[in-house]
């Protein structure tokens, strides 16, 4: 240390200087090997066994599932068509939270479905203010209304 460091440290006194001691000393420490890893061999093996325990759980329950009946599902894009409790619950539970579905046709659609339910009165009005905000309304009673009657005769047809 210069001349000026050692003043400024006799003016701070000597809890400073005690301080620059321990920092002064922890430089001569003996530098370390490089390259030698030590493994804390329990806490490898309980990591493992952890891994190994989540890998088996998570494939047991993927595995464990039922399938799923193709013709018992409806496809989100008929739901609004053939409105139903189930269908009403169904809409209202896959909505999203700024008020849309997967895309602006589901919503129009949708939206124009729940007009005149009563119980989806809070998600038929977060619909219609998502589609303001994009210059979009609901489809009317007559487009809905044509959309069913085509899902009707294309349903008809298979």
């Amino acid at each position: 240390m210069n001349e000026d460091l050692e003043n400024t440290l006799d003016e701070l006194g000597p809890a400073y200087r005690e301080v620059v001691g321990r920092l002064r000393a922890a430089q001569e420490v003996e530098p370390t090997r490089r390259g030698v890893v030590r493994v804390n061999w329990r806490r490898w093996t309980a990591s493992l066994v952890a891994a190994t325990i989540l890998v088996v759980v998570g494939f047991s329950v993927l595995t464990s599932r039922t399938p799923v009946d193709s013709s018992s599902v409806a496809s989100p894009y008929t739901l609004a068509l053939d409105l139903n409790d189930t269908a009403i619950g169904e809409l209202v539970r896959t909505q999203r939270a700024d008020g849309s579905w997967d895309n602006d046709f589901l919503t129009r659609q949708n939206a124009a479905a729940l007009k005149d339910v009563a119980s989806a009165k809070v998600a038929y009005r977060r619909a219609v203010r998502y589609l303001r905000a994009k210059g979009l309304t609901p489809l009317s009673p007559e487009e809905l209304r044509h959309r069913g009657d085509l899902a009707a005769r294309l349903l008809a047809r298979s």
